[in-house]
């Protein structure tokens, strides 16, 4: 194989967010773009904010130029099978059929109070069902035909194979307890040969035999959920010569996939790139992980992808990007699907489960080398094989014995509990399949005394936490003992001595005539390791391989693969000096520095609303008027210097008049600053020192189907997630070579963070700074690329150059003829000899201390949400999944610069 070329079909495909009004000369831009910065394709993604028609004329016009544009470049593009998600109700056309067509849940009453959708009388108890309208019935056949009919149809008819094929995303049977379906009766006595009816209280009740019911009604949810939608929609592709790939809904533990896909690894014999979805920065539950990558390599699937980045916070870095997705390549997962690269932040795509993956962020110009990198991996991982010998029967079936929709006492424990058993073999750095008992009845058998699924052969299975087994899968494990096979337990393996540390996760693959080995430390801290395998270190960022000498120092969130190729190879590792950038650093040439003003004086028909409210309190309070508003908002900014150049940078400027300090403002557009809906306009004329007000006026109008779809969004996901307004009240921001004075009080929090309470004032340009806490000298909101110069000693040759910084994703480094760009790892080897060097460093940031949120009490967050960003009740946080969010005025920022 040859590390250096890497072809587009491992480069990552992101979500293509088209959230906004779509112009086809933009659209062709952004694949452009795409392609310079290293990706290999794209899935184009309707979702809030859209504002040309779903699936229309202008959509389809979209959609041909960015396909065409893709094909020309040799780039993937993918279509998105829904507005918005989750996958199945094509836009309401499908669940717009009535009532055989919608979601429906079954419940229990003591007494008879819902007639109308009564089911039957078991017992002493009634049971009937409950309609979810913004929905779908999965389970029953016909509705993934309509679905087909009116999503992918069009599709094929427009585009045939120019496109790759489709997203599914988060197609589900229930998220709301137990499933109901028209089609059950009817299925249930084909199946079982007993009426459903008359042990249906047993769902619910641990009485009689609940056990048998239970597991026979929850098999039929899985199969029917995997024959009727899931291998409808698979097959429709497959004869087509299309790819479906995407990802089930909450697959984390046994207890939340239940009632939401009855099992997840059944499903994922129906995609052709089956795949998860990652959320968040916190590195939980392997199971998610290894049910995907095990079903692959069972189903011979060969690429297999995540979904991932989403709610880790515009401050994530390169290196925790890194982590995050190494954490899950060293599972076996090889092809990357970044969540999100938005058409535009304008409004509220800017709170849309962020980091923003695309242009806006400083760090864009560097994305194409950790691009590069990741699929570098990702070619290794899907050309290779693991041979595991270890097979996990899944406790899905206990898991379905536990369930009765209350309290369902054990099923915590399993669900928790499972996951613990697997890290011990992470820890033992055993490599293991997951066999789910649905796959094994599908595609299980003995031979040569090995457990066989698909195309993995098992010689040791362990069936830990299975209180219930189908008996089709206790029948083969008879079979598989009887022919000499291995039932055992996790702590009967002994470990395997690759390497001196149980917190490194570690794979063996086989690629070619090659072993590859692969270690990767999912942590914030520097790992030292000695490691007991023979092979040349890869670079990922570059594919060269380079000898390797059996020690290895692990940096944050860092990994090492060793390419074994059957030569020995090994090297004495020498100490390494280290040297720290100290001292004062000059600021070169102008900075492009800014300030957010997200608070302001609002009123409403003249009348005052707030003084110093939040704003993005107005919309929301606008809109609960449901009327027209004229509506008045007065910013405030204290001026010590005025700036030779100064912008105001704001959304949709032609929708109201701007006035500073009285004068009108001439609104000549200026370019944009990070996104293109972030529009310029010179103001620097206008401001004077000292206080200045900076006001807005507005007749805010929302269109009467607005009203509606904002009423229907609070009823449930698949509105909310295609909600788009007619009109937004957003923060503004000053840009400009400026510094921020903060006068105020500094408090240190947790998670790299600071708070900050006090007035922010424009001041003349800093010259000069130290690299810690670059926040505190004239840059709190600072967003983009700051360039500094200054002195450095060694000691000794070739020192080794640390870069410990927080809130910076890359560092470009210049030092004596030396150009070094600085992304992942905190730590670069000078090749200089000892003496005093002039330095130059370009620290590029992110986007969080410009967006935010800036509010929350508890300070820096790590699962972010729209909801994180909102002070006041509202659509946005009333599907509050992670809890309440309480709320401070004050500003909390990231920490910018170094840690030392």
């Amino acid at each position: 194989m040859d590390f250096k070329s890497i072809p587009k079909k491992y480069r990552p495909l992101p979500f293509w967010s088209w959230n906004e009004k779509l112009n086809c000369e933009e659209t062709v831009r952004q694949v452009s773009i795409m392609d310079t910065a290293g990706i290999g394709g794209f899935f184009m993604h309707a979702r809030g904010g859209l504002k040309t028609e779903y699936m229309g004329e202008e959509w389809f016009e979209n959609i041909a130029a960015a396909t065409e544009e893709g094909r020309r470049r040799g780039m993937r593009p993918w279509a998105y099978d829904e507005n918005g998600w989750p996958s199945g109700f094509g836009n309401g056309a499908v669940n717009g059929l009535g009532v055989d067509y919608q979601q429906k849940y079954l419940r229990m009453e003591t007494e008879p109070e819902h007639t109308e959708t009564q089911i039957c009388k078991c017992g002493d108890r009634y049971f009937y069902y409950e309609v979810n309208p913004f929905y779908v019935d999965t389970l029953d056949g016909k509705v993934a035909a309509e679905f087909i009919k009116c999503t992918y149809e069009p599709y094929y008819e427009k585009y045939g194979q120019k496109i790759e094929g489709f997203f599914t995303d988060e197609p589900q049977i229930s998220r709301n307890g137990i499933p109901w379906s028209f089609v059950f009766e009817e299925e249930y006595k084909t199946r079982y040969h007993e009426d459903l009816l008359c042990c249906i209280d047993q769902l619910f009740l641990e009485h009689g035999d609940y056990k048998t019911t239970r597991i026979r009604f929850w098999k039929m949810v899985t199969d029917l959920f995997s024959k009727n939608f899931m291998k409808q929609i698979y097959d429709w592709c497959d004869e087509r010569g299309l790819k479906l790939t995407g990802h089930l809904v909450v697959e984390e533990n046994a207890w939340s996939q239940l009632a939401s896909n009855g099992a997840c690894m059944p499903h994922y014999e129906y995609f052709h790139i089956p795949g998860i979805d990652w959320l968040g920065r916190d590195i939980y539950s392997c199971l998610t992980v290894k049910q995907l990558t095990s079903a692959a390599a069972q189903l011979g699937k060969k690429s297999v992808l995540s979904e991932t980045f989403a709610l880790c916070g515009h401050n994530v870095s390169f290196a925790e990007l890194k982590g995050i997705y190494e954490w899950q390549m060293v599972r076996g997962v090889n092809l990357l699907c970044q969540h999100l690269e938005g058409y535009s932040l304008r409004g509220i795509r800017k709170r849309d489960y962020p980091p923003a993956m695309y242009y806006q962020q400083p760090w864009w110009s560097e994305y194409e080398k950790f691009n590069t990198a990741m699929a570098r991996l990702g070619m290794i991982t899907a050309e290779s094989e693991a041979k595991t010998e270890v097979l996990v029967i899944h406790p899905q079936t206990t898991a379905w014995v536990l369930y009765n929709c209350g309290e369902c006492k054990g099923l915590e424990e399993l669900a928790l509990g499972f996951p613990v058993e697997l890290e011990k073999l992470d820890k033992k750095h055993i490599d293991y399949h997951l066999g789910d008992e649905t796959l094994i009845e599908r595609h299980g058998r003995v031979e040569d005394g090995m457990f066989v699924i698909g195309n993995q052969r098992y010689s040791k299975v362990i069936t830990e936490y299975c209180d219930v087994l189908l008996e089709s899968t206790q029948k083969l494990l008879d079979e598989f003992v009887g022919n000499g096979g291995q039932i055992c337990t996790v702590n009967e393996l002994e470990d395997n001595p690759v390497i001196d540390r149980e917190d490194i996760t570690y794979t063996l693959r086989y690629l070619e005539d090659k072993k590859v080995h692969y270690f990767v430390n999912t942590s914030a801290e520097r790992k030292d390791a000695e490691i007991f395998v023979s092979g040349k270190r890869l670079d990922i960022y570059s594919g060269e391989i380079y000898g390797f000498g059996g020690k290895h120092s692990f940096e944050p969130w860092g990994s090492l693969m060793l390419i074994d190729d059957g030569t020995e190879n090994r090297m004495i590792n020498e100490d390494e000096f280290l040297v720290f950038p100290k001292g004062k650093f000059e600021i070169s040439g102008e900075v492009e520095n800014c300030i957010t003003l997200d608070c302001c004086d609002y009123y409403f028909d003249g009348e005052l609303q707030e003084k110093n409210g939040y704003v993005l309190n107005i919309c929301e309070r606008a809109n609960a008027l449901e009327r027209p508003v004229e509506i008045h908002q007065e910013y405030y900014i204290n001026v010590d210097a005025v700036p030779k150049t100064l912008f105001l940078a704001c959304e949709n400027p032609e929708r109201f008049v701007i006035k500073i300090n009285g004068r009108t403002v001439e609104k000549t557009y200026c370019g944009y600053f990070r996104d293109r809906s972030f529009e310029k306009i010179d103001i620097a004329k206008y401001i004077c020192e000292g206080k200045n007000i900076i006001s807005f006026d507005c007749l805010f109008v929302q269109s009467d189907e607005f009203y509606e779809n904002l009423k229907k969004a609070y009823k449930f996901e698949s509105e909310l997630n295609k909600l788009a307004y007619d009109m937004e009240i957003e923060a503004i921001y000053l840009v400009g070579n400026f510094s921020v004075k903060t006068p105020g009080k500094w408090t240190e929090l947790e998670r790299e963070a600071v708070r900050y309470q006090g007035a922010f004032v424009i001041d003349a340009p800093a010259k000069s700074i130290s690299l810690k806490d670059i926040h505190k000298q004239g840059f709190p909101f600072f967003s983009g690329e700051l360039t500094v110069e200054g002195d450095l000693v060694a000691e000794r040759d070739n020192p080794t150059l640390v870069l410990d910084m927080t809130g910076v994703n890359a560092v470009r480094v210049e030092i004596d003829g030396i150009c070094a760009t600085v992304l992942t790892d905190d730590r670069i080897k000078l090749d200089i000899r000892k003496g005093r060097y002039k330095i130059k460093l370009t620290l590029i940031n992110n986007l969080r201390n410009l967006l935010g949120p800036h509010h929350l009490e508890e300070g820096e967050d790590f699962s972010v949400g729209a909801n994180k960003f909102y002070k006041e009740p509202c659509v946005w946080n009333y599907f509050n999944w992670a809890g309440d969010v309480e709320w401070n005025d004050d500003y909390c920022f990231v920490r910018f610069g170094v840690r030392r």
